[in-house]
């Protein structure tokens, strides 16, 4: 990875990690509790993933790996707030 891109995604993944940490899907966690979330969606967005794609694969994270009972339409929303978001910062 190329210094730039290496400069690039630590200031996405800040930014990102405020959005995430902003849905407080756990008061009072820890800000890098969601750093796992944080490094999928970024991965995928670099990727060029759609905002389908990123609602499956946040579903999946939330619920399987943390255990959250959501629904799709929870974690499409939380998809569409990230597309909006790289859309800004990209």
């Amino acid at each position: 990875m190329s210094i730039k891109l290496k400069k690039r995604y630590k200031i996405h993944f800040s930014s990102l990690r405020d959005l995430i940490n902003s849905w407080n899907l756990i008061p009072d966690s820890p800000s890098d509790e969601f750093d796992s979330i944080n490094h999928m969606c970024l991965s995928l967005l670099y990727m060029g993933a759609d905002e389908f794609k990123l609602g499956e694969s946040i579903h999946h994270e939330l619920t399987t790996n943390y255990g959250f009972p959501m629904d799709k339409e929870e974690s499409d929303t939380l998809s569409k707030e990230i597309i909006e978001w790289w859309m800004k910062n990209r």
